[in-house]
């Protein structure tokens, strides 16, 4: 049950990242980053575009959220439509999928400052074990991070 519930969970928190702006009422605002998330990518027209939070502009932080958000970009990009590719996000295992290459990106910039990357390493697999709500695979997605992240 708890599993199921953490699909579920899963699915709305993907449907609501991933909702297109074009379903928002013509003329408002297109919405900031999720509580909790530094930037995101959403998909506009068919074109997936990121968002970095504003109180982070120019800052390290800032980044690696950029460099983090252009790997989802390439990733929609790969698809038909941005659409396709947020709908292709159905499972705990596409988002971890998805998630490992960007993470990898910011963990190769964050390394090159000289941060340890066996300690950064375990931290971006707990992060995206909990972003695909697969905490109990955690030491899966880390095997799976540093396989895929060199």
């Amino acid at each position: 049950m708890q599993g199921h519930m953490n699909r579920l969970g899963l699915s709305l928190a993907v449907t609501l990242l991933y909702t297109p702006p074009t379903l928002l009422a013509q003329g408002a605002a297109l919405p900031s980053p999720p509580e909790g998330f530094l930037g995101y990518t959403f998909c506009r027209n068919g074109v997936a575009e990121s968002w970095v939070r504003a109180d982070i502009i120019g800052t390290p932080q800032a980044e690696e959220v950029v460099v983090h958000e252009q790997v989802h970009r390439e990733e929609a990009a790969l698809f038909p439509s941005c659409e396709a590719w947020a709908a292709s996000l159905s499972s705990a295992r596409r988002v971890i999928e998805m998630e490992i290459p960007a993470y990898c990106a910011q963990w190769r910039l964050v390394v090159a400052r000289g941060v340890d990357g066996d300690s950064l390493q375990r931290e971006y697999s707990l992060r995206i074990s909990a972003q695909a709500g697969a905490m109990e695979n955690r030491l899966d997605v880390l095997e799976m991070f540093r396989r895929d992240c060199t």
